[in-house]
């Protein structure tokens, strides 16, 4: 490879990444900014909030807190059984892996079969009154606290399983001699392991608070919702973009309060996991509402498992379904594709540059605050600014152009394939690099026989994880298909807007099978590579 060409492809990848991420926001804000300067009064009254934005934001952060207490209390204490069990010999080797992949797969699931799950809950609580004493229902905020809870438990499951791994067994032993019993765990163990759970149920709230499609199932506003009826309304992306400015700057908070919470952890959490859980004391303190937590999350996902196979007996209506949506489920998966195959090349270059940061401590940081901050970004400000700049800027055969909410969906999930191959090249072990480097070979030998294989696994995870995120996503892709080229995410929400469950769970089966094959292959082929 050629001096300066490295430098030079990491800056094209920075550049491309910072343009899918941040690109339509910052076009935006730029008009949005040119406006207020004008001293334009719509945009004014669009950057102040009114009584009703401020009383509908304070009802959406209170959703998102109540999601986040809800996850990260039942997944905490999920995670504590978990561990519990598997560090007393209870979980075999094999069964660990088995509940690590059901906790990934758990997390791909579309969002709308929670949805689902939620409702069909709701129907079963229904059908337990009598015509003389029916059940009430569920009021449609608690209903979407819990679907959106749920969903996104595994986060904040597997972030405490960490904080708690990552406590040394020494501290642990000392303390339980100087004061045994809850005080331990109270006083020694919960403090070591708050950075982790603080940036999990951190992320579960961020997660939250920026989506509108699930709350909106159940009849519920959300702020996120805003984003795209002012878009609706007054055809101004500007104003939009106005909108969202609290959303944006309440995430970015709670995504750098979480940086700084791990940045001021113990050291413990930079150590191998592995080698940390062979060291993990298990601790009698809160065995009963632990195990409880463990219940309830089996059964949740016992509950989804049963709606999918219910719908296999739906296997007369089956496959004359899948033939009526062939063209949008063959057009979601060539989409999805597409768009993992589009994250992979910018996001392997971020990741590679992150690994081997500068030596200044501002640029590192600097650089990390380029691939967190997309993070806080309303999705569906996203695709605002996409469609904003299709409708202006792009020709006619652009506009209807098939690869568009492909690339759209790949910025949406740019970031997170980022993380996941840096999290792969920091597991790679430094004495294979410097050999490479005491060898010289050739610039594209090198990459072919050293870079590539050490960062496949991480590739691997990463177009994985951008293809099963794409099929469910929704904001973006309502915002950049062209009419008449719909995908399946979007049929599937106005289906369960209309309520046709059956239709759904059939449609959700198929997806799911897609989906946990791919993930399935992804954990299977990073366990065979170590």
């Amino acid at each position: 490879m050629r001096p300066g060409l490295r430098p030079a492809l990491i800056l094209l990848a920075w550049g491309l990444f910072l343009a899918l991420t941040l690109g339509p926001a910052v076009g935006l804000f730029a008009e949005a900014a040119g406006r207020l300067l004008a001293g334009a009064p719509e945009a004014w009254t669009a950057l102040v909030p009114s009584a009703r934005r401020a009383a509908l934001l304070g009802r959406s952060l209170a959703l998102s807190a109540g999601v986040a207490l809800f996850a990260g209390l039942v997944g905490g204490l999920a995670a504590l059984a978990l561990l519990r069990r598997a560090a007393r010999g209870r979980l075999s080797g094999a069964m660990r892996s088995v509940i690590l992949a059901v906790l990934v797969l758990w997390v791909i699931t579309p969002p709308y079969l929670h949805a689902l799950a939620g409702m069909e809950a709701g129907n079963w609580l229904r059908g337990l009154g009598s015509a003389a004493s029916p059940m009430p229902d569920l009021p449609g905020w608690l209903a979407a606290l819990f679907a959106q809870g749920f969903a996104l438990m595994p986060i904040a499951m597997i972030a405490a399983a960490i904080g708690f791994i990552s406590v040394e067994r020494d501290l642990v032993d000392s303390a339980t001699l100087l004061r045994p019993g809850r005080g331990v765990f109270f006083r020694v163990v919960l403090p070591l392991a708050a950075p982790a759970i603080l940036a999990g149920t951190g992320a579960v709230f961020v997660f939250s608070l920026l989506d509108y499609s699930t709350p909106s199932l159940f009849g519920v506003s959300s702020y996120a919702m805003e984003i795209v009826a002012e878009y609706s309304s007054s055809r101004a992306p500007w104003r939009a973009a106005l909108i969202a400015l609290p959303l944006i700057a309440i995430a970015a908070l709670v995504i750098g309060a979480g940086l700084a919470a791990l940045a001021n952890g113990t050291p413990a959490h930079a150590r191998a996991l592995g080698r940390a859980f062979r060291f993990y004391r298990p601790l009698d303190t809160l065995r009963p509402p632990a195990m409880a937590a463990l219940w309830l999350a089996a059964a949740y996902a016992g509950m989804i498992l049963a709606l999918l196979l219910a719908s296999a007996l739906l296997w007369r209506i089956l496959p004359q379904l899948v033939w009526e949506v062939r063209q949008d489920l063959a057009r979601t998966l060539l989409t999805a594709g597409l768009a993992g195959a589009l994250a992979l090349a910018p996001a392997a270059l971020v990741a590679g540059s992150l690994a081997a940061p500068p030596r200044k401590p501002i640029l590192r940081a600097a650089m990390w605050l380029g691939v967190l901050i997309p993070l806080a970004i309303p999705p569906s400000l996203t695709g605002v600014g996409y469609a904003t700049f299709l409708a202006c800027c792009a020709p006619d055969g652009v506009r209807t152009a098939g690869w568009v909410p492909a690339l759209a969906q790949a910025a949406r999930f740019l970031p997170l394939a980022v993380l996941l191959i840096y999290v792969q090249m920091r597991r790679v072990d430094p004495l294979l690099i410097d050999a490479a480097r005491v060898l010289r070979p050739p610039g594209p030998a090198r990459w072919w026989r050293i870079d590539l294989p050490l960062s496949a696994p991480g590739l691997i995870a990463a177009f994985g994880l951008v293809f099963c995120a794409s099929i469910g996503e929704l904001e973006v892709t309502m915002m950049t298909a062209a009419p008449g080229q719909g995908l399946l995410s979007m049929r599937v929400f106005n289906y369960l807007h209309y309520g046709v469950s059956e239709t759904v769970a059939a449609l959700g089966l198929v997806l799911a099978v897609i989906v946990w094959s791919v993930a399935a292959f992804g954990l299977w082929f990073a366990r065979q590579r170590g």
